[in-house]
């Protein structure tokens, strides 16, 4: 006699979800993560937490840059959904954290008015297509779109008429604790305590990484003070180098170089920001994380592997 199996109860229609609303839904949830990781990507960091935490860092420092900057990271993970860019950037802040660098760069330079709103916004689609289009083809952004569209909003800036906000302190170059403010200027923040307390988030999720940035840092640091006796020039130069160095020597350890060539790319870093000084300072220009930029390009191109050749 053969055994009767209850047949399963079909799925009410209230509970059966369309494949297509599904992935809206989770598309939604990866970008409220986002929101929040695009503020720790800025820092190499994929992670939620750690970027809520920056965020409430910034906050403390200056709420104007951490509105603007939250503001930017919301519109860059929405963006994002309607363009319907990969879930996994999308959720882990590799799309949105240039967006957020600009939004927190425009509060910490200048007061916001329509224009302000205005051009922040074109700014985000810009550097969210400009990162996408990069991830596309495997290639590294780091702050590349946020140095672009900032460069741009400076060339434009003599027509957009906004007002200053009064200027961030500067990195004190007479004590170690210059290395951790300079890691807290990466978003410009300015307090030494909230720097270092920047640093111990990121040292959080990769210690290792994080630890020999710092040491580079302290290298160049103590290199600075040494030159700063010869050539008292450097010193105009050393809040670019703090910040470009350490991110050279994080970026470069986040993706798994040995010491040395993160060492490498911290002193090419430094060479570039006093190049770029040197040219950009008498015309008033900033050069913002663009030594970081080149310097890590630079050394990524000259670690590459050779392809294989394929036989055919």
């Amino acid at each position: 006699m053969p055994i009767l199996h209850a047949s399963p109860t079909p799925a009410s229609p209230a509970t059966v979800v369309p494949p297509r609303a599904a992935a809206k839904r989770q598309g939604w949830i990866d970008a409220l993560s986002g929101m929040a990781a695009n503020f720790a990507q800025i820092y190499f960091v994929p992670s939620a937490s750690a970027g809520l935490l920056l965020f409430l860092l910034l906050a403390l420092a200056d709420l104007p840059a951490a509105i603007t900057g939250l503001a930017a990271s919301v519109a860059a993970s929405c963006l994002a959904v309607a363009l319907r860019l990969p879930q996994a950037l999308l959720r882990n802040g590799q799309l949105g954290y240039n967006a957020t660098l600009t939004g927190i760069a425009f509060g910490a330079l200048w007061q916001p008015d329509a224009t302000f709103v205005a051009w922040l916004a074109v700014c985000v689609c810009l550097t969210v297509i400009a990162t996408a289009a990069l991830s596309r083809h495997a290639l590294p952004a780091l702050t590349g779109p946020f140095v672009g569209v900032m460069a741009l909003t400076w060339a434009m800036h003599p027509w957009l008429h906004w007002l200053p906000r009064a200027g961030a302190l500067a990195c004190d170059t007479g004590t170690p604790g210059f290395v951790f403010c300079s890691v807290g200027q990466v978003v410009f923040v300015a307090p030494l305590v909230l720097g270092l307390l920047a640093w111990y988030i990121l040292a959080l999720w990769n210690p290792r990484a994080t630890l020999w940035a710092l040491a580079a840092g302290l290298t160049v640091w103590a290199g600075l003070t040494s030159l700063a006796t010869l050539w008292p020039a450097m010193t105009t130069h050393a809040g670019g180098i703090g910040i470009n160095a350490f991110l050279a020597a994080l970026g470069l350890g986040m993706f798994g170089h040995r010491p040395a060539v993160r060492f490498a790319g911290a002193f090419l870093a430094c060479v570039v920001c006093v190049a770029l000084g040197i040219v950009l300072g008498p015309l008033g220009w900033p050069y913002f994380t663009l030594p970081f930029n080149l310097a890590v390009w630079a050394v990524l191109r000259a670690t590459a592997q050779p392809k294989p050749l394929v036989s055919v």
